[in-house]
Protein backbone atom coordinates (compact mmCIF):
# COMPACT_ATOMS: atom_id res chain seq x y z
CA UNK A 1 0.00 0.00 0.00
CA UNK A 2 1.35 3.45 -0.66
CA UNK A 3 -0.06 6.63 0.38
CA UNK A 4 0.19 10.33 -0.67
CA UNK A 5 -1.73 13.71 -0.55
CA UNK A 6 -0.63 15.92 -3.23
CA UNK A 7 0.25 16.51 -7.15
CA UNK A 8 4.41 16.31 -6.66
CA UNK A 9 3.49 12.64 -3.95
CA UNK A 10 1.42 11.22 -6.76
CA UNK A 11 3.92 11.82 -9.58
CA UNK A 12 6.28 10.41 -7.29
CA UNK A 13 4.40 7.44 -6.42
CA UNK A 14 3.97 6.73 -9.80
CA UNK A 15 7.39 6.46 -11.32
CA UNK A 16 7.65 4.01 -7.81
CA UNK A 17 5.02 2.27 -8.70
CA UNK A 18 5.86 1.39 -12.59
CA UNK A 19 9.64 0.28 -11.10
CA UNK A 20 7.86 -2.19 -8.68
CA UNK A 21 5.84 -3.87 -11.30
CA UNK A 22 8.97 -4.16 -13.33
CA UNK A 23 11.02 -6.08 -10.37
CA UNK A 24 7.71 -7.77 -8.79
CA UNK A 25 5.81 -8.34 -12.13
CA UNK A 26 2.42 -9.53 -10.38
CA UNK A 27 2.80 -6.89 -7.47
CA UNK A 28 -1.06 -5.68 -6.38
CA UNK A 29 -0.22 -1.89 -5.03
CA UNK A 30 -3.72 0.08 -3.55
CA UNK A 31 -3.00 3.58 -3.12
CA UNK A 32 -4.15 6.52 -1.75
CA UNK A 33 -3.61 8.89 -4.42
CA UNK A 34 -4.16 10.29 -7.76
CA UNK A 35 -4.63 9.87 -11.10
CA UNK A 36 -0.52 9.66 -11.65
CA UNK A 37 -0.73 6.16 -9.10
CA UNK A 38 -3.85 4.76 -10.91
CA UNK A 39 -2.46 5.09 -14.41
CA UNK A 40 1.17 3.56 -13.64
CA UNK A 41 -1.23 0.66 -12.19
CA UNK A 42 -1.66 1.15 -8.61
CA UNK A 43 -5.74 0.64 -7.57
CA UNK A 44 -6.96 3.63 -5.96
CA UNK A 45 -8.40 3.15 -2.30
CA UNK A 46 -9.14 6.97 -1.87
CA UNK A 47 -8.28 10.18 -4.68
CA UNK A 48 -6.66 11.87 -1.58
CA UNK A 49 -5.03 14.21 -4.20
CA UNK A 50 -7.91 16.20 -5.54
CA UNK A 51 -8.27 16.98 -2.00
CA UNK A 52 -4.93 18.44 -1.05
CA UNK A 53 -4.50 20.94 1.76
CA UNK A 54 -1.73 23.26 3.22
CA UNK A 55 -2.21 24.76 6.70
CA UNK A 56 -4.80 24.06 10.02
CA UNK A 57 -7.65 26.28 8.59
CA UNK A 58 -7.65 24.75 5.60
CA UNK A 59 -7.80 21.24 6.69
CA UNK A 60 -10.42 22.10 9.06
CA UNK A 61 -12.57 22.31 6.49
CA UNK A 62 -11.53 19.11 4.50
CA UNK A 63 -11.90 17.67 7.59
CA UNK A 64 -15.88 15.12 6.72
CA UNK A 65 -13.26 13.94 4.02
CA UNK A 66 -9.82 13.06 5.57
CA UNK A 67 -11.97 11.31 8.38
CA UNK A 68 -13.53 9.22 5.79
CA UNK A 69 -10.34 8.44 4.17
CA UNK A 70 -9.12 7.09 7.23
CA UNK A 71 -12.01 4.81 7.90
CA UNK A 72 -11.28 3.58 4.56
CA UNK A 73 -7.72 2.87 4.92
CA UNK A 74 -7.40 1.98 8.37
CA UNK A 75 -10.34 -0.91 7.70
CA UNK A 76 -7.78 -1.87 4.99
CA UNK A 77 -5.00 -2.29 7.09
CA UNK A 78 -6.12 -4.02 9.47
CA UNK A 79 -8.43 -6.64 7.46
CA UNK A 80 -5.77 -7.12 4.84
CA UNK A 81 -1.75 -6.46 6.39
CA UNK A 82 -0.38 -5.33 3.12
CA UNK A 83 3.28 -6.72 3.19
CA UNK A 84 4.52 -2.40 3.17
CA UNK A 85 3.60 0.50 3.46
CA UNK A 86 5.09 3.39 1.45
CA UNK A 87 4.11 6.79 3.14
CA UNK A 88 5.19 9.54 1.07
CA UNK A 89 5.07 13.40 2.18
CA UNK A 90 1.99 14.20 3.38
CA UNK A 91 2.82 14.14 7.13
CA UNK A 92 -1.13 15.42 8.62
CA UNK A 93 -2.24 12.02 7.60
CA UNK A 94 0.72 9.46 7.15
CA UNK A 95 2.16 9.75 10.78
CA UNK A 96 -1.54 8.63 11.82
CA UNK A 97 -1.06 5.41 9.28
CA UNK A 98 2.22 4.82 10.45
CA UNK A 99 1.42 4.44 14.19
CA UNK A 100 -1.25 2.36 13.20
CA UNK A 101 0.54 -0.05 10.92
CA UNK A 102 3.59 0.12 14.29
CA UNK A 103 0.56 -1.27 16.08
CA UNK A 104 -0.24 -3.73 13.71
CA UNK A 105 2.98 -5.27 12.54
CA UNK A 106 3.16 -3.75 9.73
CA UNK A 107 6.55 -2.64 7.97
CA UNK A 108 6.74 1.03 6.99
CA UNK A 109 8.99 2.99 4.37
CA UNK A 110 8.96 6.50 4.53
CA UNK A 111 9.69 8.58 1.60
CA UNK A 112 10.56 12.28 1.74
CA UNK A 113 9.66 12.67 5.36
CA UNK A 114 8.23 15.67 7.34
CA UNK A 115 10.80 18.52 7.33
CA UNK A 116 11.42 18.51 11.23
CA UNK A 117 14.29 20.88 10.45
CA UNK A 118 11.68 23.25 10.10
CA UNK A 119 9.36 22.67 13.24
CA UNK A 120 8.07 19.41 14.46
CA UNK A 121 11.02 18.13 16.29
CA UNK A 122 8.72 15.43 17.37
CA UNK A 123 7.67 13.82 14.56
CA UNK A 124 11.37 13.06 13.50
CA UNK A 125 11.57 11.41 16.89
CA UNK A 126 8.16 9.72 16.36
CA UNK A 127 9.19 8.04 12.93
CA UNK A 128 12.83 6.84 14.03
CA UNK A 129 10.52 4.78 16.48
CA UNK A 130 7.95 3.68 14.54
CA UNK A 131 9.19 3.54 11.22
CA UNK A 132 11.07 0.56 9.36
CA UNK A 133 13.06 2.61 6.64
CA UNK A 134 13.24 6.53 6.79
CA UNK A 135 14.41 7.66 3.21
CA UNK A 136 15.33 11.74 3.08
CA UNK A 137 15.98 13.85 0.34
CA UNK A 138 18.66 16.55 1.06
CA UNK A 139 21.77 14.95 2.49
CA UNK A 140 21.74 16.84 5.92
CA UNK A 141 18.03 15.44 6.66
CA UNK A 142 19.27 12.27 8.40
CA UNK A 143 20.29 13.67 11.54
CA UNK A 144 16.80 14.25 12.56
CA UNK A 145 15.76 10.60 12.28
CA UNK A 146 18.61 9.05 14.41
CA UNK A 147 17.83 7.28 18.22
CA UNK A 148 15.17 4.86 16.97
CA UNK A 149 15.09 1.48 15.51
CA UNK A 150 14.53 3.26 11.93
CA UNK A 151 17.28 2.52 9.48
CA UNK A 152 17.88 6.05 7.83
CA UNK A 153 19.00 6.72 4.63
CA UNK A 154 19.92 9.28 1.77
CA UNK A 155 18.43 8.62 -1.55
CA UNK A 156 18.38 11.97 -3.44
CA UNK A 157 15.65 14.21 -4.05
CA UNK A 158 13.81 13.44 -7.78
CA UNK A 159 14.74 16.46 -9.25
CA UNK A 160 18.61 15.25 -9.21
CA UNK A 161 17.55 13.12 -12.13
CA UNK A 162 16.62 16.19 -14.38
CA UNK A 163 19.46 18.17 -13.54
CA UNK A 164 20.96 18.97 -17.14
CA UNK A 165 18.02 17.94 -18.69
CA UNK A 166 16.04 21.25 -17.21
CA UNK A 167 16.42 23.68 -20.19
CA UNK A 168 18.56 26.67 -19.08
CA UNK A 169 17.57 30.44 -19.49
CA UNK A 170 18.50 31.56 -23.25
CA UNK A 171 19.96 35.23 -23.77
CA UNK A 172 16.86 37.05 -24.82
CA UNK A 173 13.86 36.00 -22.65
CA UNK A 174 10.46 37.78 -22.73
CA UNK A 175 8.13 35.65 -20.61
CA UNK A 176 7.11 36.21 -16.96
CA UNK A 177 5.92 33.05 -15.50
CA UNK A 178 3.37 32.86 -12.67
CA UNK A 179 3.33 29.70 -10.57
CA UNK A 180 0.69 29.81 -8.29
CA UNK A 181 0.68 26.15 -6.75
CA UNK A 182 -1.07 22.81 -7.08
CA UNK A 183 -3.71 23.47 -4.52
CA UNK A 184 -6.83 25.00 -4.71
CA UNK A 185 -6.26 27.07 -1.42
CA UNK A 186 -2.99 28.44 -2.69
CA UNK A 187 -4.22 29.29 -6.25
CA UNK A 188 -7.29 31.33 -4.62
CA UNK A 189 -4.94 33.46 -2.18
CA UNK A 190 -2.47 33.64 -5.87
CA UNK A 191 -4.79 34.86 -8.17
CA UNK A 192 -6.86 37.99 -6.86
CA UNK A 193 -2.56 39.69 -6.05
CA UNK A 194 -2.03 38.77 -9.88
CA UNK A 195 -4.97 40.56 -11.12
CA UNK A 196 -4.82 43.39 -8.74
CA UNK A 197 -0.58 43.26 -10.15
CA UNK A 198 -1.98 43.74 -13.61
CA UNK A 199 -5.08 46.22 -12.71
CA UNK A 200 -2.52 48.53 -11.35
CA UNK A 201 0.78 48.11 -13.13
CA UNK A 202 -0.08 45.60 -16.51
CA UNK A 203 1.43 48.36 -18.38
CA UNK A 204 4.57 47.82 -17.27
CA UNK A 205 4.81 44.41 -18.26
CA UNK A 206 3.41 45.04 -22.14
CA UNK A 207 6.33 43.92 -23.94
CA UNK A 208 6.33 40.74 -21.68
CA UNK A 209 4.77 37.10 -22.52
CA UNK A 210 2.44 36.31 -19.31
CA UNK A 211 2.12 32.74 -18.50
CA UNK A 212 0.21 30.76 -15.79
CA UNK A 213 1.13 27.54 -15.36
CA UNK A 214 -1.55 24.88 -13.99
CA UNK A 215 -0.40 21.66 -12.05
CA UNK A 216 -2.98 19.59 -13.11
CA UNK A 217 -5.56 19.75 -15.92
CA UNK A 218 -8.32 19.99 -13.12
CA UNK A 219 -6.79 23.09 -12.53
CA UNK A 220 -7.18 24.63 -15.60
CA UNK A 221 -10.75 26.06 -15.77
CA UNK A 222 -9.68 27.35 -12.17
CA UNK A 223 -7.29 29.56 -13.64
CA UNK A 224 -8.75 30.68 -16.90
CA UNK A 225 -11.57 31.61 -14.91
CA UNK A 226 -9.21 33.26 -12.27
CA UNK A 227 -6.93 35.42 -14.81
CA UNK A 228 -10.56 37.78 -15.83
CA UNK A 229 -9.94 39.88 -18.64
CA UNK A 230 -5.69 40.55 -18.57
CA UNK A 231 -3.77 39.02 -20.97
CA UNK A 232 -2.34 35.98 -19.28
CA UNK A 233 -1.43 32.60 -21.11
CA UNK A 234 -2.84 29.26 -19.29
CA UNK A 235 -0.57 26.13 -19.73
CA UNK A 236 -0.31 23.05 -18.67
CA UNK A 237 2.02 21.49 -16.50
CA UNK A 238 3.85 19.48 -19.19
CA UNK A 239 4.68 22.91 -21.03
CA UNK A 240 6.97 24.18 -17.87
CA UNK A 241 10.42 22.93 -18.76
CA UNK A 242 10.03 23.94 -22.72
CA UNK A 243 9.51 27.47 -21.49
CA UNK A 244 12.17 27.82 -18.90
CA UNK A 245 14.16 29.32 -21.98
CA UNK A 246 12.23 31.86 -22.75
CA UNK A 247 11.43 32.79 -18.72
CA UNK A 248 12.92 35.95 -17.71
CA UNK A 249 11.58 35.76 -14.38
CA UNK A 250 9.05 33.85 -12.06
CA UNK A 251 6.50 34.42 -9.51
CA UNK A 252 6.44 31.28 -7.65
CA UNK A 253 4.30 29.74 -4.92
CA UNK A 254 6.42 28.37 -1.97
CA UNK A 255 7.10 24.38 -2.86
CA UNK A 256 8.90 22.13 -5.47
CA UNK A 257 8.60 24.01 -8.40
CA UNK A 258 10.99 26.71 -7.01
CA UNK A 259 13.82 23.92 -7.03
CA UNK A 260 12.61 23.77 -10.62
CA UNK A 261 12.85 26.93 -11.55
CA UNK A 262 15.93 27.27 -9.50
CA UNK A 263 17.56 24.82 -11.32
CA UNK A 264 16.68 26.37 -14.63
CA UNK A 265 19.03 29.41 -13.63
CA UNK A 266 15.84 31.24 -13.46
CA UNK A 267 15.30 34.50 -11.08
CA UNK A 268 12.24 33.55 -9.20
CA UNK A 269 10.56 35.20 -6.49
CA UNK A 270 8.99 33.30 -3.86
CA UNK A 271 5.32 33.82 -2.83
CA UNK A 272 3.12 32.29 0.40
CA UNK A 273 -0.51 33.72 1.60
CA UNK A 274 -2.90 31.30 3.73
CA UNK A 275 -5.49 32.09 6.09
CA UNK A 276 -4.27 34.28 9.44
CA UNK A 277 -4.60 31.50 11.58
CA UNK A 278 -2.30 29.09 9.39
CA UNK A 279 -0.25 32.12 9.25
CA UNK A 280 -0.26 32.72 13.27
CA UNK A 281 0.49 29.45 14.17
CA UNK A 282 3.06 28.99 11.88
CA UNK A 283 5.55 31.68 13.36
CA UNK A 284 5.47 30.11 16.45
CA UNK A 285 6.10 26.42 15.45
CA UNK A 286 8.41 27.24 11.70
CA UNK A 287 12.05 27.42 13.07
CA UNK A 288 13.73 27.73 9.76
CA UNK A 289 14.62 31.48 8.30
CA UNK A 290 13.32 31.12 4.85
CA UNK A 291 10.21 29.46 3.09
CA UNK A 292 11.11 28.60 -0.24
CA UNK A 293 12.97 26.01 -0.85
CA UNK A 294 16.15 27.42 -2.80
CA UNK A 295 16.82 29.61 0.08
CA UNK A 296 16.77 27.28 2.54
CA UNK A 297 19.12 24.93 0.57
CA UNK A 298 21.84 27.39 -0.24
CA UNK A 299 21.24 28.91 3.62
CA UNK A 300 20.86 32.88 2.15
CA UNK A 301 17.72 34.48 0.56
CA UNK A 302 18.16 33.94 -3.39
CA UNK A 303 15.21 34.26 -3.98
CA UNK A 304 12.93 37.30 -2.72
CA UNK A 305 10.00 36.23 -0.42
CA UNK A 306 6.56 37.79 0.06
CA UNK A 307 4.99 36.02 2.25
CA UNK A 308 1.48 36.49 3.84
CA UNK A 309 0.82 40.75 4.32
CA UNK A 310 3.90 41.09 2.09
CA UNK A 311 2.35 39.51 -0.95
CA UNK A 312 0.23 42.58 -2.40
CA UNK A 313 0.49 43.64 -5.66
CA UNK A 314 2.17 46.73 -4.68
CA UNK A 315 5.02 44.60 -3.04
CA UNK A 316 5.11 42.19 -5.94
CA UNK A 317 5.19 44.82 -8.41
CA UNK A 318 8.62 46.99 -6.54
CA UNK A 319 10.04 43.42 -6.32
CA UNK A 320 9.78 42.36 -9.64
CA UNK A 321 10.78 45.52 -11.29
CA UNK A 322 13.92 45.44 -8.93
CA UNK A 323 15.11 41.72 -10.01
CA UNK A 324 14.58 42.78 -13.61
CA UNK A 325 16.81 45.65 -13.42
CA UNK A 326 19.48 43.77 -12.27
CA UNK A 327 21.42 42.72 -14.99
CA UNK A 328 23.81 40.81 -13.23
CA UNK A 329 21.34 38.68 -11.37
CA UNK A 330 20.85 35.84 -14.52
CA UNK A 331 24.59 35.14 -14.03
CA UNK A 332 24.38 34.87 -10.50
CA UNK A 333 21.28 32.83 -10.91
CA UNK A 334 22.90 30.00 -12.84
CA UNK A 335 25.84 29.47 -10.03
CA UNK A 336 23.03 29.04 -7.51
CA UNK A 337 21.46 26.26 -9.68
CA UNK A 338 24.63 24.56 -9.43
CA UNK A 339 25.01 24.88 -5.79
CA UNK A 340 21.46 23.71 -5.46
CA UNK A 341 22.28 20.79 -7.90
CA UNK A 342 25.18 19.62 -5.55
CA UNK A 343 22.44 18.39 -2.98
CA UNK A 344 20.00 16.64 -4.73
CA UNK A 345 22.17 13.48 -5.67
CA UNK A 346 22.65 11.60 -8.77
CA UNK A 347 19.01 10.96 -10.29
CA UNK A 348 18.58 7.36 -8.69
CA UNK A 349 16.46 8.29 -6.19
CA UNK A 350 13.03 6.43 -7.72
CA UNK A 351 15.26 3.26 -7.94
CA UNK A 352 16.58 3.33 -4.59
CA UNK A 353 13.30 3.68 -3.01
CA UNK A 354 11.86 0.85 -5.48
CA UNK A 355 14.69 -1.34 -4.13
CA UNK A 356 13.74 -0.57 -0.23
CA UNK A 357 10.44 -1.42 -0.95
CA UNK A 358 11.00 -4.49 -2.60
CA UNK A 359 12.61 -6.06 0.00
CA UNK A 360 9.48 -6.22 1.60
CA UNK A 361 7.91 -7.99 -0.70
CA UNK A 362 9.93 -10.69 -0.89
Amino acid sequence: MLSCGDISGDLWASQIVLLLRERRPGVEVVALGGEESRKAGARLLVDTVSHSTVGLSEALRALSFWKKTWRKASAFLRKEKPSVLLAIDNPGFNLRLVRLCAREGIPVVYFAPPQVWAWGGWRGRFLARCADHILHLFPWEGKYFLGGRAHVSWVGHPLGAWWGKIPQRGPNPQTILFLPGSRRNEILSFLPVLRGLLSEYGRHFSGYRLVIVAASPSLRPLLEAGRGSFPVQVVDRKDLYPLFEDTVLAVSSSGTVTLEVALGGIPQIVVYRTSWVTFLLGCLLFRAPFIGLPNILLGQEIAPELVQGKFTPTELFRTMERLLADSSLPQRAKGWAEAIALQLGDGRTFERVAEVVARYLE
